[in-house]
């Protein structure tokens, strides 16, 4: 049993494994609740980096009205694991997929983005057959490209649509303003979040004067959610990445530190210049942003294979040698929680809780 490993030091876990910082976490949840609720807005966390229930039921005893899960698998771990309250910020399509969505809205209080007629139609449908009314967030597209209608007429047709279903309810709109991320400049950035989720919370009154009511005005994500949060008419954020303290979201400016960890074991020291670990591709995925090696010599490069991690040193060393532990502080938690079965949390060099990650490999 996994909880025979509580109260021992991390050393005698094995690797690789992906510890928590459990005050850093608990801070880092702390003040993204105070951030958000200073500004005016509720916490919605985004839960597709950490798809574990227990990080979920934290950020709900912090203030939290609900989660977000990028896919209906891991709505439905959330949901048997007590989370009172989810939307899917994704489009869920098909017959099949429609009555899963109707059947979880037994469960749970459930929304559902929505951007067409179509899917809006299978969404009623099923619900309508298994007598639930799960809710409907109309998907708005405010510069991102990607998902939602731009905003006009036709989502106030699918507003009116929606509004007048018998099993699809109409609870109001969202948008995510993810393209705002890549402008550097801080003034500019703000700018372009007030802008782009401006255009979210105009959408959201003009569907209120033609006398439907608007409940929720959903927009954010950790890179953007200290301006987002205190734009008025946002009703909540669904900021969730930044609990982890990852380098992305540090480089983005979030208020929280580092509370992420892989621990790795060196197991080959083939020259002086060169280490290799056992975390490779299939510990964390360096796609987006590298891990970054904590207790090791200068180094100049690093690179990682399906097993392995090596990091080519500035200048032969004989530490850490074989056997020796390093540790990488993770670069992107979103593409490397989801590859461990288990968070280590730990206090003080010690383990204290593990967490399964309940949802990893939930993709449907």
């Amino acid at each position: 049993m996994l909880t025979t490993l509580v109260g021992l030091p991390i050393e005698q876990l094995d690797t690789p494994a992906l510890l928590v910082d459990l005050d850093a976490l608990e801070r880092n949840i702390a003040r993204m609740a105070a951030d958000i609720e200073a500004r005016g807005s509720s916490w919605r966390p985004h839960s597709k980096a950490n798809k574990s229930p227990a990080i979920a039921h934290l950020e709900l005893a912090a203030g939290a009205i609900g989660i977000a899960c990028a896919k209906l698998g891991e709505a439905e771990v959330m949901a048997a694991s007590g989370v009172p309250n989810i939307m899917v910020p994704n489009q869920v399509v098909g017959p099949i997929k429609a009555r899963r969505a109707a059947a979880l809205a037994t469960q749970t209080r459930l929304i559902l983005a929505v951007d067409s007629e179509t899917q809006a139609r299978q969404l009623d449908e099923a619900a309508v057959a298994l007598g639930t009314h799960p809710e409907a967030v109309i998907e708005l597209d405010t510069g991102m490209n990607r998902g939602g209608q731009p905003p006009g007429d036709k989502v106030m047709r699918l507003a009116e649509l929606i509004a007048g279903m018998d099993g699809l309810t109409f609870s109001g709109v969202m948008t995510w303003e993810g393209h705002c991320m890549s402008v550097s400049d801080p003034v500019e950035r703000e700018a372009a979040i007030r802008s782009s989720v401006g255009k979210l919370v105009d959408m959201a009154e003009r569907i209120r004067a033609a006398g439907i009511p608007v409940e929720i005005v959903s927009a954010g994500g950790t890179g953007t959610y200290l301006t987002t949060a205190s734009i008025e008419g946002v009703t909540e954020v669904q900021a969730g990445g930044g609990i982890w303290g990852d380098q992305v979201y540090l480089n983005l400016g979030a208020n929280v530190e580092p509370a992420l960890s892989i621990m790795a074991q060196v197991v080959s020291r083939p020259q002086p210049d060169r280490i290799l670990t056992d975390a490779g591709r299939k510990t964390v995925d360096p796609s987006n942003m590298p891990p970054i090696p904590q207790n090791v010599p200068e180094y100049i490069s690093q690179a990682f294979s399906a097993e392995h991690g090596k990091i080519v040193l500035s200048e032969p060393s004989k530490t850490p040698g074989v056997g020796d532990r390093i540790f990488y502080r993770v670069g992107y938690s979103d593409q490397c929680n989801h590859l461990h079965e288990n968070f280590y949390g730990v206090r003080d060099g010690v383990v204290e809780a593990i967490w399964p990650v309940l949802a990893r490999g939930r993709i449907q």
